[in-house]
């Protein structure tokens, strides 16, 4: 939707939708007076967002790298067959969309993978729109959707959910696909959906995937700031061996959707007119086991398709926008505490949220159980625990009055855990170390109309098991930059000009060695440089462009491909 991202974006009369959106520092455009609101009335007047480029641009396209399937016999089962999502909030509603899906009796488990593909279309106009799909109750993808041209849009995503196949073991599972979308005479576009999900069988060369034997979940949460925490308790399998976490979670609403570009509560507080949001640009989740916090999700600050500036995403759209990232937590080292056949407590908390429109982190939490198939029962200890109960946060500002600012916002973790689970196959200790480094620093110029922000994390983690065998260790370091420039300028004469630059990178370099030798490595260097420009006076300009470079090494061989895209459609690929 082609509108000036100070602006509050609001769903249509007397309808939910999802909350306003609009540059992160702003939550109203009052104390631009009548300049923005001459320009609120044009922007409204010029229509729907696809007059930018025209009544179209390309489908939605990325440098990241297909997955790779087997070459094997496969099966698909279509879960799902264009699916129309118009009213997500009517009575009733029609989301979300269940069914039963049933494997294959021609392509019988094991399986070399499994994979989920949807396709989606829209045409019209209408926002961006987050989705997820469970099977068995366990979600399996988070995603959302592009904003579409008047001519029309297709878009694919394909998600490895071979990591799930165990929930196929017991039969039929259930199916549902939740996306609630608004629509009414302005906001126009129905997202139509079909989903499939291929079963590939096994060969030499393509052996059945190793999985966990059980999943279990704690089901959807929500966490605000007057309830930042979630739990329930589960029980675990007597033969327990190896546990492994995976959290999905995305911050909603005016303000967490942004979280990363936030302010400090004391700039808020010495600046209530600007209504910026506060709490600073830190989140951490943290992963609780009967109240004892046992790993640490820093989320990746991903930009749906309506970000910023909506021009910034045509055609391309965010690194992890469309399949949002599944953080994995190793939680072996507590096995031993969870083998009494007793209920256990699974938690998850935020470490700080806003409370203006509709803010909440929501998400679930999935458990990968790995079973001693040697024995009916195991027994363990958690043996060394020096995991900090919250990260340390330090922040350093200077309130320059007149609503500008500069701050510096730095989180550290060290942590690390130790466990030995005793097995069929002797005593096995795993030890557990994460160091977790975060830094924002934001120039806040001219109540927001002036912004730089520069965004670091950097993440290592590794695992390490001895007994039973050779030292197995993996490691896995992560990088997520995000560098923002933001500028909106006004003349006497009443034009406006808004111009958005932004640098987005995903790095991941993950070993695995046995005995102190490497036997595996893959490393993933992703980068989206993405610009646009809006002009209102005397001239009207839309344009915007972006330049991805995906570059990947692991066991299939080298991969990169660059895309680079002008006015919503590729000149290079």
């Amino acid at each position: 939707m082609a509108v000036h991202p100070l602006i509050r974006r609001r769903p249509a009369p007397g309808r939910p939708g999802r909350p306003a959106r609009r540059s992160p520092a702003r939550r109203a455009a009052r104390l631009l007076g009548a300049v923005v609101l001459a320009l609120t009335g044009a922007l409204t007047a010029a229509g729907p967002a696809h007059a930018d480029f025209g009544t179209d641009y390309h489908d939605p396209l990325t440098a990241a790298k297909p997955l790779t399937r087997p070459d094997t016999r496969s099966c698909t089962v279509e879960a799902m067959h264009d699916r129309p999502f118009r009213d997500g909030y009517g009575n009733p509603p029609d989301t979300p969309y269940t069914a039963t899906v049933t494997p294959p009796a021609a392509c019988a488990g094991p399986w070399s993978a499994v994979v989920l593909t949807l396709h989606g279309q829209v045409a019209g106009r209408q926002f961006d729109r987050l989705f997820t799909v469970r099977i068995g109750g366990v979600q399996v993808l988070l995603s959302s959707t592009p904003e579409p041209s008047a001519d029309g849009i297709e878009w694919t995503v394909e998600r490895d959910v071979t990591r799930y196949a165990p929930l196929f073991a017991d039969g039929p599972q259930p199916f549902a696909f939740d996306l609630a979308n608004v629509t009414d005479a302005t906001y126009t576009g129905v997202f139509r959906i079909t989903a499939e999900l291929t079963f590939h069988t096994t060969s030499a060369r393509w052996p059945a995937a190793r999985t966990a034997d059980r999943l279990l979940t704690t089901g959807p949460f929500g966490l605000t700031r007057d309830a930042p925490t979630a739990s329930r308790d589960l029980a675990f399998p007597p033969n327990l061996e190896r546990l492994t976490a995976e959290v999905y979670a995305r911050g909603g609403g005016a303000c967490e959707e942004f979280a990363y570009a936030s302010a400090p509560d004391e700039f808020v507080r010495a600046n209530p007119g600007l209504g910026a949001c506060g709490k600073g640009p830190f989140r951490e989740l943290r992963l609780t086991v009967d109240g004892r916090v046992a790993g640490a999700v820093w989320p990746y600050p991903v930009i749906y398709t309506g970000g910023w500036d909506p021009l910034l995403w045509r055609p391309t759209p965010g690194i992890f926008a469309f399949d949002l990232p599944a953080y994995r937590l190793d939680l072996t080292p507590y096995v031993g505490l969870l083998l009494d056949g007793r209920p256990h407590a699974v938690g998850i908390t935020v470490n700080a949220a806003e409370a203006q429109s509709n803010d909440l982190w929501s998400g679930q939490v999935n458990l990968f159980a790995e079973l001693d198939h040697g024995a009916a029962r195991t027994t363990g200890a958690l043996t060394e625990y020096l995991v900090a109960p919250e990260a340390a946060v330090s922040t350093a500002l200077a309130d320059h009055g007149g609503g500008s600012g500069d701050w510096a916002v730095t989180a550290g973790r060290h942590d690390r855990a130790r466990g030995w689970v005793q097995t069929s196959h002797g005593r096995i200790t795993t030890e557990v170390r994460d160091t977790l480094a975060f830094g924002s620093t934001q120039q806040f110029r001219d109540g927001g109309n002036d912004l730089t922000l520069h965004d670091r994390t950097d993440l290592t983690r590794t695992s390490t098991s001895w007994g039973g065998g050779p030292q197995r260790t993996t490691t896995v370091r992560e990088g997520a930059p995000l560098d923002v420039e933001y500028r909106v300028t006004h003349d006497a004469a009443g034009a406006s000009d808004q111009r958005t630059t932004m640098d987005l990178g995903y790095h991941r370099d993950a070993t695995s060695s046995v005995g102190g030798r490497t036997t595996e490595r893959s490393t993933v260097d992703h980068t989206l440089r993405p610009t646009a420009h809006r002009h209102d006076g005397d001239t009207t300009v839309r344009t915007g462009g972006s330049v991805e470079d995906y570059r990947s090494t692991g066991p299939e061989g080298p991969y990169h491909r660059a895309i680079t895209t002008v006015d919503g459609w590729p000149t290079s690929r």
